[in-house]
């Protein structure tokens, strides 16, 4: 499975939609997780690619923008300086270093409201003071 999600990587490295469907389906469906590990996204946009079920592992996704889906989950990565303006998203992250993130007021991390909402989580993750009030004032769980 390492070497699919490796060619995945690259078609989108590549911004080849053809070669990603090609590589991806039908060996991982949707809803099934997509998982990459120490791979190398830096300034990637992600535009054309649903994310939902996605699992950064170990990457870094600095400077990527249009990353959005749901769920995306990052764990010991960086995904400093990501563009998430206009992005929907749900994200799980832990161990990761948000800093600089870009949002404007179309950004959500949450869907719904009240009990039932799906709420994106940050989990010992390196927020800037702004970005922390951001998510904190759309109801997003910070730990």
């Amino acid at each position: 499975m390492d070497n699919i999600t490796h060619r995945i990587a690259e078609s989108i490295r590549a911004n080849d939609f053809s070669t990603y469907q090609r590589e991806r389906y039908p060996a991982i469906q949707e809803g099934e997780f997509v998982r990459f590990t120490d791979e190398d996204f830096r300034g990637i946009d992600f535009d054309q690619f649903v994310m939902g079920f996605f699992v950064f592992q170990n990457c870094n996704l600095d400077n990527a923008k249009h990353i959005y889906g749901q769920p995306i989950y990052f764990t010991d990565s960086s995904v400093r300086n990501v563009d998430f303006r206009g992005v929907k998203a749900i994200i799980e992250a832990k161990d990761c270093d948000f800093r600089g993130m870009k949002y404007d007021e179309e950004t959500q991390f949450i869907y719904g409201s009240g009990k039932l909402a799906a709420r994106s989580r940050f989990i010992n993750c390196k927020l800037d003071d702004e970005t922390r009030d951001f998510l904190s004032q759309q109801g997003v769980e910070i730990n």
